[in-house]
């Protein structure tokens, strides 16, 4: 049985010893992932039905101040937690997985000797919102699994000093027959979103998006109230093999939606 959190790991930054926690690390080089940061529970988002992806949970303060996505798979010796998760997306449509890993550095997974592999629980919802434990058991479909990550599409430590960008901005992720997109967060305040997607204008390899493509939409500002919706269409730009192109997008399912934690 899993330790139920009633105001889950990362509400302890907003406490007072937190921020003196926060403060101290900000004096860090700005910018730089620090192998320093003290082990932590990254709990991430799971999305996708053929593949499975992972994007960490974040806020504005050491040592969850990351935007991660990664591509993974999930195993256990005697079971077979990936194909629970794929079996129980399919079958109750529910939009939020996330996971539970065990306490980890990080800045590790970009390390000079990477960390490939970590231990976490599988749950469908929100692992640190459920109102009680027995509700926490209730929904969850994988204890103690082997997450390997096959890939780092995208790592970037906040900058606490960094301008928000001239215009909406995303990453567009996945493979040919599933994308997602993702909010690219900059600074406070800001906000977390994960959607499905499809794209016509160009058609993204797998090389192309296994770093993620950068995407920006003309005329939307930065902003949660300019954030896409379904089923709107809306045209961003790219740059395709050195040369600007434009996409049309078709924003889809929101998996995932956080204003409040990244609003300072």
């Amino acid at each position: 049985m899993t330790r139920f959190h009633p105001h889950g790991r990362r509400e302890f930054l907003k406490s007072g010893a937190a921020a003196l926690v926060a403060a101290a690390c900000a004096r860090r080089a700005v910018g730089a992932a620090s192998l320093q940061d003290d082990p932590s529970v990254h709990g991430m988002l799971i999305v996708g039905q053929d593949t499975v992806y992972l994007s960490h949970l974040p806020i504005f303060g050491a040592p969850h101040d990351y935007q991660v996505i990664l591509e993974a798979s999930f195993a256990k010796p005697g079971s077979d937690p990936q194909g629970d998760y794929f079996k129980d997306r399919k079958k109750t449509a529910a939009k939020v997985y996330t996971l539970e890993p065990d306490r980890f550095i990080l800045p590790r997974l970009t390390a000079s000797t990477p960390l490939h592999s970590f231990t976490a629980n599988i749950y469908r919802g929100h692992f640190e919102r459920f109102p009680n434990q027995r509700a926490k058991d209730a929904a969850r479909i994988g204890q103690s699994v082997n997450v390997t990550v096959t890939r780092v599409i995208h790592f970037r430590k906040f900058d606490p000093a960094a301008a928000k960008p001239a215009q909406l901005e995303y990453l567009l992720f996945g493979k040919s027959a599933e994308l997602f997109l993702a909010h690219l967060i900059t600074s406070p305040p800001d906000f977390d979103q994960v959607l499905a997607a499809t794209a016509t204008g160009h058609t993204f390899t797998d090389q192309e998006l296994s770093q993620g493509t950068r995407l920006s939409f003309p005329g939307k500002k930065d902003s949660f109230v300019n954030r896409l919706r379904a089923p709107a269409a809306v045209t961003a730009q790219t740059t395709v093999n050195g040369t600007a192109a434009n996409v049309q997008v078709q924003p889809g399912t929101e998996f995932y939606l956080e204003q409040r934690e990244l609003s300072s």
